[in-house]
């Protein structure tokens, strides 16, 4: 394999599933990791039919498998340039439950790490990009848990940043409400946004481009979220 490779994790998630097209369609070769969803990759397939055969993908539970997604980081190494956090656990759970707060932070934060570490010890290159969420300032009860962790996520990206370069640059993009998200239902979150355009996949796949192409950037957010992160 001589192309350019990249691993996405989560990769049949609602923002998963869009990195993974960015870099397909980019000529990358993609290892995606999912845990479930099956079906939104096949449905993807069907409609990309000439992008499947750039793509290794890998099912497994970060609580228990977290080692084999380390030896195709080995396997690949040599054509890996970066790694994109997106694997997460979206739930309800405020600090009532502290359980229910450990759970979400193994995934969403100490897996993350582990393989931003474990991506810096192998291939010791490259990007990495964490995937935040635009809401994380404000205070949310039902989802405080899930909140919380994605703070620490943006902590940990700059310290990261710090830790590991030159070689390695770690930044992060907090998104907003996608386009298949805005529904009657929920259309009232639209009013915490000050932008009143779509967070489309053109402007995903740009904000990949920028912090991937720009070499003096690490350690940043990039708030994709039409300011709701001012409110």
């Amino acid at each position: 394999m001589q192309k350019r490779a990249v691993i996405v994790t989560g990769a049949s998630g609602k923002v998963g599933i869009k990195i993974l097209e960015v870099f397909l369609k980019k000529g990358f070769f993609v290892i995606a990791h999912i845990n479930k969803n099956e079906n939104v990759l096949q449905e993807f397939f069907n409609k990309n039919q000439n992008l499947r055969k750039n793509i290794f993908l890998l099912k497994a539970n970060f609580n228990s498998q977290l080692p084999e997604i380390y030896e195709i980081m080995q396997k690949y190494k040599e054509n890996l340039c970066g790694l994109v956090n997106c694997a997460a656990i979206f739930e309800k759970g405020n600090l009532k439950n502290i359980h229910n707060l450990l759970k979400i932070m193994q995934i969403n934060d100490f897996t993350a790490l582990s393989l931003s570490e474990k991506y810096v010890e192998i291939v010791k290159k490259g990007n990495i990009i964490n995937i935040l969420d635009g809401n994380i300032f404000r205070f949310n009860e039902t989802y405080q848990n899930y909140r919380i962790s994605k703070l620490f996520l943006m902590e940990t990206t700059k310290q990261s940043a710090l830790l590991f370069a030159p070689e390695i640059r770690i930044n992060a993009i907090a998104l907003g409400m996608l386009e298949e998200e805005i529904t009657p239902s929920n259309s009232h979150a639209l009013q915490k946004e000050i932008l009143k355009t779509k967070i489309s996949n053109e402007n995903i796949a740009k904000t990949i481009d920028f912090l991937w192409n720009c070499e003096n950037i690490t350690g940043q957010t990039i708030f994709l979220d039409n300011g709701t992160h001012l409110l």
